[in-house]
């Protein structure tokens, strides 16, 4: 299969070293000095994009005029996902979107969303979650975080809402308190916190590199590459 990378960092690298070692061949990388154009991609199979969320509309527009599938892995963006649907659908192309692909993180999102339901009838319980990035990471929090969040406000229904910033006093019992650290070179940890006054149960998932991220890409790009439409790791997984 032939890929074409978009975004060529840190995470670019090893989506390059995972794919090659299973066999595919990097045709093409795109920087911000070396912008994406549909004719660099005519060649490609499906593009695979790591940049930043100020271009993920751009980026798909063009991988939409040359019918290139395109994998999504930059976070960032959620408030432009109709804009993207619609560009899916009109263009006709597949693409697959995940705030994580990390094969590890989307197991641990269905734990929580398990754990969520079951901490629904305990309302002892309160909930809170915690992520902590290197320093280099962009947004804040963590797109996985934001989902993780959702997952748990639609499962304990005493929480309404999420609060990401600094609390001014008390927050509301039906705030979840979402927190985040950038600090050195951690590449993602996720902790969720069940507290009563009784006991506390935390749930954690700590990524030791970049590898599982890179793998989830690769082979979220092998799967979107003969499908049209607009799908998540979710139907990937068939969660």
């Amino acid at each position: 299969m032939n890929i074409a990378l978009i975004g060529h960092g840190k995470m670019g690298k090893e989506i390059e070293r995972i794919a090659s070692d299973k066999g595919h061949a990097i045709i093409t990388s795109f920087t911000k000095s070396r912008p994406l154009s549909a004719d660099k991609i005519s060649n490609a199979d499906v593009c695979i994009d790591f940049s930043s969320a100020d271009t993920v509309i751009q980026n798909v527009t063009i991988c939409a005029q040359a019918q290139t599938p395109v994998v999504i892995g930059t976070t960032g963006w959620s408030a432009q996902i109709e804009n993207i649907k619609t560009i899916v659908r009109e263009k006709n192309i597949g693409l697959i979107y995940a705030s994580n692909f990390s094969i590890g993180v989307n197991l641990f999102m269905k734990i929580i969303q398990t754990a969520g339901t079951l901490f629904n009838h305990f309302e002892d319980y309160d909930v809170a979650l915690h992520e902590i990035h290197h320093n280099q990471k962009a947004d804040s929090p963590s797109g996985t975080a934001l989902s993780l969040a959702e997952i748990l406000l639609r499962q304990i229904h005493r929480k309404k809402s999420i609060l990401t910033e600094k609390p001014n006093g008390k927050i509301s019992p039906e705030q979840l308190h979402v927190t985040s650290i950038r600090t050195g070179s951690v590449p993602g940890t996720h902790s969720v916190t069940f507290d009563s006054s009784a006991d506390s149960i935390e749930l954690t998932h700590t990524a030791r590199n970049r590898s599982g991220f890179a793998l989830g890409a690769v082979l979220a790009a092998e799967w979107i590459r003969d499908k049209k439409g607009f799908y998540t790791i979710s139907d990937m997984l068939n969660f």
